[in-house]
């Protein structure tokens, strides 16, 4: 097949990209043009069939462009973090750039046409769980509020009877290919820079990246019509994150207890911010109620339709440290 990729470039898109080429597709890449001598691209050219495309995700004669004879789609482009300071650009690019690419790849034909969400489009759920048919929530954040906004006009093609496939990954880790680190990283950063963590009670849904290009590749298949997956991975607990984190930089850290009340409060100053100075990924009120919630996903849906086998996240987590890395095939297995 000839799949049109959006935000290839990306940490998660990257991974996609060089997992569908190891298959055997050919891709047409968007790539942003302060982009378009990036590493990460002319390694990609080096794994497989890899048309770059230069361009803007929000012009519409690029995306027909994109489109134009492809067989299927996945759009992975978006602004990823909790920088209130950007939020003009995610609606521009996560919601509304998302409404247009999906719309123009259903109405040329391309099966299955691919939105890359996140469950945080999904938090909080009516019933406690994250499935494949949590209703949109309305978000606490510009990132969930304008991923929540696509998954609408997702779910309406869908309900059209579009070919569309949403897929809603959690915290996404392990190891970057040749790109900047995941915005989980980036949130767990200063801990690993300052040797100091919370001792905090809770824990997140996290899933390796890798696994995330599994599920891409196994959805290519074209004529099986619209379909959500719930990426959810592993529910880690906040405690084991930190352990994974000291094994994968060989060190101990100092931890401070500290109540799920107070963690909360103290993300509503980093919010307040945000919008003033980079607070960084990790400090978001919506970061600390899903580390704090600890809400469980059903991936049943995910794991049965497309034969996938989660790795374990705490190896992803060691593995993006230097001098840990870990072969792909590694599976379901702790540090």
């Amino acid at each position: 097949m000839l799949i049109g990729v959006t935000g290839g470039t990306g940490y998660l898109g990257a991974h996609c990209v060089r997992r569908l080429l190891a298959e055997g597709h050919r891709v047409r890449l968007l790539v942003a043009p302060d982009a378009a001598g990036a590493p990460v691209v002319n390694r990609l050219t080096e794994v497989g069939d890899v048309e770059v495309l230069p361009g803007d995700v929000r012009d519409t004669a690029v995306i027909d462009r994109l489109i134009d004879g492809c067989d299927a789609l996945i759009h992975a482009a978006g602004i990823v973090g909790t920088d209130n300071r950007r939020r003009t650009l995610m609606w521009d690019i996560n919601a509304y750039a998302t409404e247009s690419v999906l719309t123009r790849a259903v109405a040329a034909g391309l099966d299955p046409v691919v939105s890359v969400s996140s469950y945080s489009a999904l938090f909080p759920p009516p019933d406690g769980v994250i499935g494949p048919d949590s209703p949109t929530a309305d978000g606490r954040s510009p990132y969930a509020q304008t991923k929540a906004y696509a998954d609408r006009v997702a779910r309406r093609l869908q309900r059209q009877g579009a070919p569309v496939v949403v897929t809603y990954p959690s915290s996404v880790v392990g190891p970057a290919f040749h790109t900047e680190p995941g915005v989980t990283e980036r949130g767990w950063a200063p801990i690993v820079r300052f040797r100091v963590g919370p001792r905090l009670r809770g824990g997140m849904q996290m899933v390796d990246v890798r696994d995330i290009a599994e599920v891409h590749n196994a959805i290519m298949v074209p004529g099986r019509g619209p379909r959500r997956y719930v990426c959810g991975g592993t529910l880690v607990a906040f405690d084991d994150m930190i352990s994974a984190l000291e094994f994968g930089a060989g060190r101990r850290f100092t931890r401070i207890p500290i109540s799920p009340r107070v963690f909360r409060g103290l993300s509503r100053v980093g919010d307040a911010l945000s919008s003033i100075v980079s607070m960084g990924d990790g400090l978001s009120y919506e970061a600390a109620l899903l580390l704090t919630a600890a809400t469980p996903t059903d991936d049943s849906a995910t794991l049965s339709d497309l034969g996938i086998t989660w790795r374990s996240p705490i190896n992803a987590i060691v593995s993006s440290f230097p001098g840990h890395d870990l072969p792909e095939d590694v599976a379901d297995s702790s540090v």
